[in-house]
């Protein structure tokens, strides 16, 4: 028993060292040689040397006879997956009948380890061919069988690993290089992952093995999505506590996961835990300094201030002299190189940050390195893109590049400030050169493997050929279309070449590359659907929908927006719901889906594309919006009123947003909400709409409900006077409506000086109507407001009120007064008024007879 559980530690061990590319130091009893030395090469970045090994011929078969069946149907029809399966468990179900049950299960424990490192060597190999570089001197096909190699076109080998690596209807990138290695790990630790019942990181590599995956596809897969987010969900409970470099940089790749989905939330919560396993300190701050040649003063700079928890470590990381990426000099006539931070902000006496110096920090290790290219990712995902947010960034690229650690995290740390510094005048030349320079570093044999690999999976670096076609799209947005398209027809990056003909107003030249690739490929829906964007016509993408077999999700997405643009809502749902029948991850195919569901109706559709909407991104404020709009039509006020307080937490200045907020509120007796909201209406909309922008039927509603007291309203009256007198009647003075309300108000208040003040500018704001004297129906209403006027002088002259007594004092006293000592006088002058003025026109009317009598009754 013993001596079982020390073989299972020691498996243990060895499964950690080859996720923290570290070599343990520990010779076990029993142990197989072949085993430790797969895992050292794999440790070392010698991945030929582990794939040609007899451990790695006996699981492909290298070495098989051209009679054995399983090669025969490879040969048949290239099932790259019948075959690596069928290997896969021939070897680990194979016993040795020499061997005693105990030592059987230690031949297990071996066997899965092996099989595991085999499946490493075959991931790590494509990504140093298609990530970190150097180039690997061993083609993928070469781990098969003689017979393979002779009778299988390699081309056709690779083209077929490719359409089995598509998924969801998303296709790879055609000229990925050497896939079947991708494909060979796939199989391996997810096709077969219940092979692997006693080990504790093979669902780490499988879900490493399905973000690669995910990053040669087109677009984002659901299915992998969901399969990577359950791996990392069942790993966590065994991840081992006694190690906090795995919880480092376990919650780091689940960071980066949830950063590549746009769940920044999620993601940024997984950074902090990563920061605290690793014990790593670090603040952005203010430092005065200067920024170019000719300052001659300081100004505050932003900086990142920064200690790993072992210093020891961290100082030990750059001991010896390393090959880097080339780091351009900047070069400019005015801008330095780097910030000059003043001297004396380094000598301020700070004992809690001794370490925190910005003239004397020290070095980091390369994972701290990786946090903080994360947070900086994290910035740019959460924030607009505008300069603010770039210099909010460059603090944490700067703070890497201090220190060069590691090739590959030096290489992240240079892609991401070329990507700052494009926005630049003074910084774009270096920005494209130094974009250039680590697209020519790729093949350069500067640094090893092993120092490349060891921390790729705790950063976010594209592909060599999506950095070639970074590199395009900086041409192109200089103005250098020749160099742009060289390289997207070089990358046979189509969609992208037909772009930059159509923004050279070249359609035809994009219809003419469109039609020559379909001669070479006739049955690409891809091709198809670049056909239909480019003349606009739905056979095409109907057309590449029937050749991919109903899988091409990009076909009826493209037709779903097209139908829904030319109001065929009906069409547009069903295209739609095709398209995310196969892969439910497009936030914005469920938008429109969701809209076009709204015209036609279809309540339930719409909200289930909203929601689903909200579940790929909870901070999209329209979607809430929408959502709150469809449960309103199915009269579920309450959680329209809940899906409109979370859209207005999003988009606070959304007016729209607002108003529906406001009109729900008022529906459901939510009288303080409606307060707010209508504030905000008015404050949002005044500038432009004027008195338009006050809702009077909800005003009233309000002005009803505290002075009636309904739910216990009245207690509102202080918030409904601000709302009044601060936020309404300070900027619109020309709505009668608004003024008429303000009396109701006051009356219920007992403030009968201001109830008739109210009437008295109700009154003004219809007196000086241009169409007074030539439109009776002006008349009529301007007359029923004077005669309004009146009645409130006859009502509240004679009123007594307590107003606070002028005093040079700070006692506040009050006194007595009356409302309007000489109120018949006033009423008396502006019905006079009135009918002078409206004598010629009007004389003899009911309404103008009204006025007179009014004046005779007060005589």
């Amino acid at each position: 028993m013993d001596s079982s559980n020390n073989t299972a530690n020691y498996i243990e061990k060895l499964e950690w060292s080859l996720i923290l590319g570290n070599s343990i130091q520990e010779e076990q009893e029993n142990s197989s040689n072949s085993t430790e030395t797969l895992v050292s090469n794999i440790i070392n970045g010698l991945y030929k040397e582990c794939l040609t090994c007899n451990i790695a011929k006996q699981i492909f078969g290298t070495e098989l006879s051209a009679e054995d069946d399983c090669i025969k149907k490879f040969v048949e029809n290239l099932d790259v997956n019948a075959y690596i399966s069928k290997r896969t468990k021939e070897y680990i179900s194979s016993d040795l009948p020499e061997l005693e049950s105990q030592q059987q299960q230690h031949h297990q424990l071996f066997r899965q380890l092996n099989l595991l490192c085999i499946a490493i060597a075959c991931l790590n190999a494509f990504v140093q061919i298609s990530w970190t570089g150097p180039n690997l001197d061993l083609e993928s096909h070469d781990l098969l069988p003689t017979i393979i190699r002779e009778k299988c076109n390699t081309d056709e080998l690779n083209k077929k690993a490719l359409e089995i690596l598509s998924v969801d209807g998303e296709e790879t990138y055609h000229l990925t290089p050497q896939a079947l290695y991708l494909l060979i790990s796939r199989i391996i630790l997810v096709e077969n992952e219940q092979i692997f019942t006693d080990l504790k990181t093979s669902l780490w590599w499988a879900q490493r093995v399905l973000f690669i995956q995910q990053r040669i596809l087109d677009n984002v897969a659901g299915s992998l999505h969901d399969l990577m987010f359950q791996y990392f969900k069942t790993l966590e409970s065994k991840l081992p506590s006694t190690n906090l470099d795995i919880y480092t940089r376990y919650y780091i790749e689940l960071g980066l996961l949830y950063h590549y989905y746009g769940q920044d939330s999620l993601g940024v919560d997984c950074f902090l835990k990563a920061q605290k396993s690793s014990g790593f300190q670090w603040k952005i701050t203010g430092a005065l300094g200067k920024r170019t040649k000719f300052q001659t003063f300081d100004v505050s700079q932003l900086l990142i201030v920064a200690n790993s928890a072992d210093s020891k470590e961290s100082q030990d990381e750059n001991t010896t002299k390393k090959n880097l990426p080339d780091n351009l000099i900047l070069n400019d006539d005015t801008l330095l190189e780097k910030i000059e931070f003043s001297k004396q902000d380094g000598q301020k006496d700070d004992k809690d940050n001794t370490d925190l110096d910005p003239h004397n920090q020290k070095n980091l290790k390369v994972i701290d390195q990786c946090l903080l290219l994360a947070f900086c990712l994290d910035i740019k995902n959460t924030n607009p893109s505008h300069g603010i947010t770039i210099e909010q960034m460059v603090p944490y690229v700067s703070r890497v590049l201090e220190n060069p650690n590691n090739w590959m995290v030096y290489t992240m740390a240079l892609l991401l400030r070329s990507r700052l510094e494009k926005a630049k005048v003074r910084t774009v030349e270096r920005s494209v050169l130094q974009l250039q320079a680590l697209v020519d570093q790729f093949p350069l044999e500067l640094s090893s493997a092993q120092e490349r690999i060891s921390y790729f999976y705790q950063i976010l670096l594209p592909p060599k050929w999506e950095m070639e076609k970074e590199l395009a799209v900086q041409y192109l947005s200089l103005g250098v279309v020749r160099s742009s398209l060289e390289i997207f027809e070089r990358l046979e990056m189509w969609e992208d070449v037909i772009n930059c003909y159509i923004m050279l107003e070249k359609e035809e030249k994009a219809k003419q590359i469109i039609h020559e690739q379909l001669q070479i490929t006739p049955n690409s829906p891809k091709l198809y659907c670049l056909l239909g964007d480019v003349e606009k016509n739905p056979k095409h993408w109907e057309h590449a929908w029937e050749i991919s077999g109903n899988r091409f999700a990009r076909a009826m997405r493209s037709l779903g927006g097209y139908w829904y643009k030319h109001e065929e809502y009906r069409k547009s749902v069903d295209c739609y719901a095709n398209a995310l029948k196969i892969n439910p991850l497009f936030e914005n195919s469920w938008f429109i889906q969701g809209c076009a569901a709204m015209h036609l109706e279809e309540w339930e559709i719409a909200i289930q594309a909203f929601s689903r909407v909200i579940a790929i991104d909870p901070e999209n404020p329209e979607a809430w919006n929408n959502l709150a709009s469809v449960f309103l039509r199915q009269n579920r006020k309450t959680d329209a009123f809940n899906a409109f307080q979370q859209g207005l937490k999003l988009k606070h200045d959304s007016w729209k947003i607002w108003t529906n907020y406001m009109y729900i509120a008022i529906d459901i007796g939510e009288f303080a909400e409606t307060m707010r909201a209508m504030q905000r209406v008015v404050d949002l909309r005044w500038e432009k709409e004027k008195e338009s922008c006050v809702d009077v039927e909800v005003l009233e509603l309000l002005i009803n409900a505290v002075t009636k007291n309904i739910q216990d309203a009245s207690k509102l009256a202080p918030r409904l006077e601000n709302l009044l007198t601060e936020t309404i009647t300070s900027r619109i003075t020309s709505n009668h409506h608004i003024w008429k309300l303000c009396a109701q108000f006051w009356f219920w208040k007992k403030d009968y000086d201001k109830v008739l003040e109210a009437h008295l500018k109700a009154y003004r704001s219809v007196l000086h109507d241009p169409m007074l004297e030539s439109s009776e129906i002006v008349f009529e209403k301007v007359a029923n407001v004077a005669l309004d006027v009146v009645e409130a002088y006859q009502n509240f002259g004679d009123k007594k009120v307590l107003r606070k007594k002028d005093s040079n004092t700070d006692i506040i006293e009050e006194e007595e007064i009356i409302v309007c000592k000489d109120w018949k006088y006033q009423a008396k002058s502006l019905l006079k008024s009135l009918i002078g003025k409206t004598k010629n026109s009007f004389e003899g009317t009911p309404m103008h007879d009204k006025l007179k009598e009014t004046l005779k009754e007060l005589s």
